[in-house]
């Protein structure tokens, strides 16, 4: 491996590296698992993420930032965003990429493939890729399941695409207490709430129950950001803590920035309600300060202050 290979390798959640220039087979467990590898990778800010997913883009707004991936629905539909599970086409999306930038290829959905187009034209498709990749910047995943090909075929499609294994962090174990309450956090707390959007089109703030420090994880956390994202708000103050090792930072972190979305809230929620006492461009510029997270105190001070 080369020095230039080494700096550019795509780090896993196992601690297994993804060389670049490189074509990989990982084991599909759920679409939580791997787009949550996806949006870690997209949030990096290392390069570009080009994702084709059997999940249409309403559906991936629930696991990953949208804005932050450049994402195709593998569809038999035509709309936008949409792309045929026909091997030339996407080959030609791949290719259009692998010639300019750097980042992450991550097909899902081989099996539907290899059912639209046979297992010899779709391993073609495999080796023509792993060929066009070498000495790219770029890294080609492809999640799949096992058990849907023969083991023969199953072979020689490792052959040309090594099988890795995409952990997830290491989380730090928990009694069943804590388990307890972390579960009913994601079943109760993070449940993805439908988004009421504006007049101006852009999507009412909800206040979200606080996470408890009883049960707090990086996934928790991820998902946490993920619904903030989804209301239009800046919370890049936190994402450092994605990648804190001591939980007690991590959650100091989370709690500022828990407290500034509070307080953003409730200003939102007046300016709304007051809205006819307002000029247009003050609503504009007091929203858009909303939504950075910036100069909340004062705007506090101006609408709750005598």
């Amino acid at each position: 491996m080369n020095d230039e290979l080494v700096i550019r390798a795509v780090k896993c959640g196992g601690g297994e590296v993804l060389e670049i220039g490189k074509i990989y087979t990982c084991e599909f467990v759920t679409d939580e698992e791997t787009l949550a590898w996806v949006d870690r990778k997209s949030q990096s800010k290392n390069g570009h993420v080009l994702l084709f997913s059997r999940l249409p883009h309403r559906r991936l707004l629930e696991h990953l930032d949208i804005n932050s991936v450049e994402a195709y629905w593998l569809s038999e539909r035509i709309t936008d965003g949409a792309v045929r599970p026909d091997l030339d086409e996407i080959s030609k999306l791949i290719l259009a990429h692998l010639s300019n930038h750097n980042g992450v290829v991550v097909l899902e959905g081989l099996e539907w493939l290899v059912t639209q187009n046979g297992e010899d034209n779709t391993l073609g498709f495999i080796r023509m890729l792993r060929e066009s990749v070498h000495r790219k910047q770029w890294t080609i995943l492809i999640p799949i399941r096992t058990l849907a090909f023969n083991p023969q075929w199953l072979a020689r499609l490792r052959r040309e695409a090594p099988s890795i294994e995409l952990s997830s962090p290491p989380e730090a174990s928990t009694d069943l207490t804590e388990q307890n309450d972390r579960h009913e956090v994601k079943n109760e707390v993070l449940g993805l709430t439908p988004l009421t959007i504006l007049d101006d089109g852009s999507p009412q703030l909800v206040q979200l129950t606080r996470l408890p420090y009883n049960g707090f994880t990086n996934s928790l956390l991820r998902k946490r950001i993920l619904q903030w994202r989804r209301m239009g708000l800046d919370v890049s103050e936190v994402e450092p803590a994605l990648n804190a090792t001591d939980i007690e930072q991590s959650y100091a972190l989370y709690a500022v920035v828990e407290e500034k979305v509070r307080q953003a809230v409730e200003i939102d929620r007046y300016i709304t309600a007051n809205s006819g006492m307002l000029t247009a461009s003050e609503e504009t510029s007091a929203r858009f300060r909303i939504r950075q997270l910036t100069g909340l105190e004062e705007l506090a001070k101006i609408y709750f202050v005598d």
